[in-house]
């Protein structure tokens, strides 16, 4: 049983609701009331016993960055003196808070939203490694995996070349033991375990969805231990030991290839064997040329991707105004207007359904109108007219929208109408 009263929660949620329809919000009032809505919704449904844990972290977390974002809202409601407003630099420390304190509260899409306009005032250059983290893990949980993919492994390459938590968490035990702080050490120690154990958790997971790769091409996979899966890596060592085998220009043609089907991380990991392989200094040249090409390329794929993403933001913002003025059957235009894979993530999904359901509910209470219209009447010619009329709006409907929800209840009506016109004879 949930320790705070369900209806409680539902006005909560109600009222939030209604307050993100107001026009005059600003983006970190409209941050802290996603924020707060998630915080709510999360009260509404206790997990198992097997995820309880998971849970309360993620509730801790997220009920933190609630607080957090309210404080820094009401904090900047205050005038600062001595404060320049307006410079590029706070600006761009503002938007890149903004961003992580959506992501941290669950809201995804702000996340899409706010990064493609970070991009478009400051540039490309604007995805930082940082950023561009919690952009392609947003992208993903939103569904549009293709573009978490293309995205996560350039920022995958700029993430890996520089030190990381924990590396630091180590340094950290290291120093506090030079300086005879012993305690300090333990604490570090024990954030660091906590660490590798997520990411020994995380190898594990992947492991297991990997499930057994083919042994005995190389030495490093046939000495492994049995049942203990080996990193992705793996897969593309056979792949590595015969590129090198092809002469220069084969090798080159096979790295174009796989700039053309998007494969660039698979393409600089080659480039970068061959390069380790090799002493010729043409052909190190020629290598260093390659890895600058498929770096260019990746970057002008990216950039695509990213407009068509900002399209798309635009296209949702359009349709999600059409919504509010109830015009359901405009908004389903618009999104038919986002194809491909981006036609199936989470948000063009869930503006589909709105306006799929306030067309169901329009419609329903022009039916319902009409049925009650045949119960008034006592003409038996109007009464099957306005009952007719009636069953061709429900039918339509379950043509129509054959998967909504709303369905079963039209279903019911059906049946009533039937049941009315057989009455009739």
């Amino acid at each position: 049983m949930s320790p705070v009263d369900h209806t409680l929660i539902e006005e909560r949620i109600n009222r939030i609701k209604q307050a993100l329809e107001r026009r005059d919000l600003t983006a970190s009032e409209r941050t802290v009331l996603y924020s707060l809505l998630e915080a709510y919704q999360a009260m509404e449904n206790l997990p198992g016993p097997s995820r309880e844990r998971e849970y309360y972290r993620d509730t801790i977390r997220r009920l933190f960055h609630v607080l957090s974002s309210s404080e820094d809202l009401y904090l900047s409601l205050r005038p600062q003196v001595g404060t320049k407003e307006g410079s590029a630099i706070s600006v761009f420390e503002r938007k890149t808070s903004e961003i992580l304190n959506s992501y941290l509260s669950g809201n995804y899409k702000s996340v899409i939203d706010q990064c493609i306009q970070l991009k478009e005032t400051f540039g490309p250059d604007a995805l930082t490694p940082e950023v561009g983290l919690l952009f392609a893990l947003s992208l993903a949980r939103q569904g549009m995996v293709k573009d978490a993919i293309a995205i996560g492994e350039q920022i995958a390459n700029r993430l890996q070349a520089r030190p990381d938590v924990v590396v630091l968490r180590a340094q950290l035990a290291r120093w506090n033991l030079q300086m005879g702080d012993r305690e300090a050490a333990i604490r570090n120690y024990e954030k660091l375990a906590d660490l590798l154990d997520e990411r020994q958790r995380l190898k594990t997971e992947i492991g297991l969805a990997l499930g057994p790769i083919p042994t005995g091409e190389t030495k490093e996979v046939a000495a492994s231990p049995p049942h203990v899966s080996q990193p992705p890596e793996a897969f593309t060592v056979g792949v590595t030991e015969a590129s090198a085998t092809l002469s220069l220009d084969e090798f080159l043609a096979k790295i174009k290839a796989l700039v053309d089907e998007k494969k660039f991380e698979h393409a600089r990991d080659l480039i970068k064997k061959r390069r380790h392989q090799t002493t010729s200094r043409e052909e190190l040249e020629r290598l260093s040329e390659a890895i600058k090409e498929v770096d260019k390329q990746e970057d002008l794929f990216l950039q695509e991707r990213i407009s068509v993403l900002s399209e798309q933001s635009q296209v949702l913002r359009q349709a999600e105004t059409l919504i509010e003025k109830e015009k359901y059957d405009q908004a389903l235009s618009k999104l038919d207007l986002i194809s491909g894979e981006l036609a199936h993530n989470m948000e063009v999904s869930r503006l589909k359904q709105a306006a799929i359901s306030g067309i169901i509910n329009r419609d329903r209470n022009r039916a319902a109108r009409l049925f009650l219209a045949a119960k008034q009447t006592t003409d038996p010619v109007k009464k099957e007219r306005y009952l007719r009329a009636c069953l061709e709006i429900l039918k339509a409907l379950v043509e129509e929208y054959p998967s909504s929800p709303l369905i079963s209840k039209i279903k019911d009506h059906i049946q009533k109408v039937t049941e009315e016109l057989e009455r009739l004879g």
